[in-house]
């Protein structure tokens, strides 16, 4: 009596989680702006490891003992994207400017672009993260990071990089640019330039752009990551 007990009970829990997914699917694939709290995208989720220097563009750089340089894809863009399919990586040799493209990462047909956030060139890639997208997705500075390059403008560099508070501030104002570029994309065909959900409230979803079809991540790549990148490097 008391396995079937057991049974049941679990059978009951994965049917609640079912039916959970099933119904966060529904509201993110509606529109990634949610109202429920349940949903929402949080800040205090993200981490920002000291010693972390991010781009606009949402790659990170972070100086190893031995004179090296790791880099990675942020946890902010990791929030909004969700577990991906795969990352493409520049081969070992490869020589980089700051603001050159890097990493193609992606969901199934959809794709984004991230660029450097320093010049150097490819000393390794890390083959165990590219093998296991969770643990990019889980832990993106310490087991996550991507490539580790030889910087070769490191000081200059990481002055126009974000560090520390600068990035806390950076985060806030990347966190209402993005929100009104869902808001922008989702608007009622009767709203003018999506004021009506901007005036009604709402958060950016957890994993967004995850449930987003291609055209959005194409929007996304145009309308967010590209500017970012083309102001970063006229300030360089």
């Amino acid at each position: 009596m008391v396995p079937l007990f057991v049974i049941l009970f679990v059978a009951i829990l994965l049917m609640v989680s079912w039916y959970q997914g099933l119904k966060r699917n529904k509201v993110l694939s509606n529109s990634p702006i949610v109202k429920t709290p349940a949903y929402k995208f949080k800040m205090e989720n993200l981490s920002i490891p000291a010693g972390i220097y991010f781009s606009p563009t949402h790659s990170w750089a972070h100086m190893q003992a031995n004179g090296s340089a790791r880099v990675g894809v942020d946890s902010f863009l990791h929030g909004l994207t969700g577990v991906l399919s795969g990352i493409e990586v520049p081969e070992p040799g490869t020589a980089l400017k700051q603001g050159d493209p890097l990493f193609s990462i992606s969901n199934q047909d959809k794709n984004l672009n991230i660029t450097a956030p320093i010049s150097g060139i490819v000393k390794s890639i890390n083959t165990e993260a590219l093998q296991n997208m969770r643990l990019v997705n889980r832990d993106p500075y310490t087991q996550g990071w991507l490539v580790e390059m030889a910087p070769s403008a490191w000081e200059s560099e990481t002055k126009r990089l974000y560090l520390g508070q600068r990035t806390k501030a950076w985060l806030a104002s990347e966190m209402a640019r993005i929100r009104d570029f869902f808001a922008h994309s989702f608007a009622p065909p009767d709203s003018e330039n999506g004021l009506v959900l901007l005036q009604e409230g709402g958060d950016i979803a957890d994993g967004a752009l995850a449930f987003a079809g291609k055209g959005l991540w194409g929007a996304f790549q145009k309308l967010i990551l590209d500017p970012a990148n083309n102001e970063f490097q006229h300030n360089t």
